[in-house]
C-alpha cells in the first residue's frame, strides 16, 4: 500500500468519512455531475441524533448521470462490490470500495420515492441546500427532503433504524410532521411513507403493498420473492425476477 493510502486507512473513521464526501463533491464537480449527500455525516442534528455515528458514504445521484459518475470512480481506482442488481431486492443502490477512502453506496435512486427517477430526483434538487463537510460545501437535500429520506428509509428496517425514527418525534412539533407527511406525497412515496409509520393496510390494494409489507417486517424468503415478482412492471421484468430466484448472489458471495 502507498504512503497515501496507509495514511488514508489509518485515519479516525470519522475523519476518513468525512474527507470522502468532500472528494465525492469535488469528482462530481469536476465532471458535471448532479449528486445529493444522504444519510451520515450529510444530516445534521436537525434530522439525526449528534452522537451518530456512519461507517460509509451513501450518494444520491442524478439518473442520467450515474454512468459517468461510476465511470470517473473507476477510474480513480474504485471497485465495483456490488451491482445495482445484487444489492438490495429494490436494485437501487451500487456498492463500490477503494483501498484508501473504503466504502461507499452509489444509488441511482431512493426506495419509496417516486417512481419517476429523473423527476422525484429533479424535486429534490431544485430544493437542495448545502453543507460543509471537511470544509467542502457538499450539496444535500433540504431539511424537509432529509427527513422524509430518513422516515422511508426506517420502512425497509423498521427495526434497526426506529430510534431515527423516535428522534424526529423528540424534536419534530405537530405541524412539522404534517409538512413531511405533504412532501412524501409530493414526492410520490405515500405507500412507503406509510410503511414506515405503520399506517400501511390503507394501501391494501396497491401493487406495490406486498413489497413495502415483505421490507418492512419479518417474512420468509419465498414471500420477499413472490412480493418481488408481483411489484415487478411487465411480464419481461417479472420473468428476470423469476430467473433470479435460482442465480447465486456472487457479489454477497464475493463479500
Amino acid at each position: 500500500m502507498e504512503k497515501t493510502e496507509r495514511q488514508a486507512a489509518s485515519a479516525p473513521l470519522k475523519a476518513r468519512i468525512m474527507l470522502a464526501h468532500a472528494y465525492f463533491q469535488r469528482v462530481a464537480n469536476a465532471n458535471g455531475i448532479d449528486i445529493l449527500h444522504v444519510k451520515g455525516y450529510a444530516f445534521g442534528p436537525e434530522v439525526y441524533r449528534p452522537e451518530r455515528h456512519s461507517t460509509d458514504v451513501d450518494l444520491l445521484v442524478r439518473p442520467s448521470h450515474v454512468d459517468r459518475f461510476v465511470q470517473a470512480l473507476i477510474a480513480q481506482g474504485w471497485s465495483i462490490q456490488a451491482h445495482f442488481e445484487t444489492g438490495s431486492v429494490f436494485e437501487h443502490a451500487m456498492t463500490l470500495h477503494h483501498d484508501a477512502w473504503g466504502l461507499t453506496d452509489i444509488h441511482r435512486f431512493f426506495p419509496g420515492l417516486g417512481e419517476n427517477r429523473e423527476r422525484v430526483f429533479e424535486q429534490l434538487w431544485l430544493a437542495r441546500t448545502t453543507r460543509d463537510i471537511a470544509h467542502r460545501p457538499c450539496t444535500v437535500p433540504s431539511v424537509l427532503d432529509a427527513r422524509v429520506i430518513v422516515v422511508l428509509h426506517r420502512a425497509r428496517a423498521a427495526a434497526k433504524y426506529s430510534s431515527d425514527l423516535k428522534y424526529l418525534n423528540e424534536i419534530m412539533s405537530y405541524s412539522e410532521w404534517e409538512r413531511v407527511h405533504d412532501r412524501a406525497l409530493e414526492l410520490h412515496s405515500g405507500i412507503a411513507y406509510a410503511a414506515a409509520m405503520g399506517h400501511l393496510a390503507a394501501y391494501r390494494g396497491h401493487r406495490d403493498y406486498l413489497l413495502w409489507k415483505a421490507v418492512s417486517t419479518k417474512v420468509p424468503p419465498y414471500l420477499l420473492w413472490f412480493a418481488r415478482v408481483r411489484s415487478a412492471r411487465g411480464i419481461a421484468e417479472k420473468a428476470r425476477v423469476i430467473r433470479n430466484i435460482a442465480l447465486v448472489n456472487e457479489d454477497h458471495l464475493a463479500m
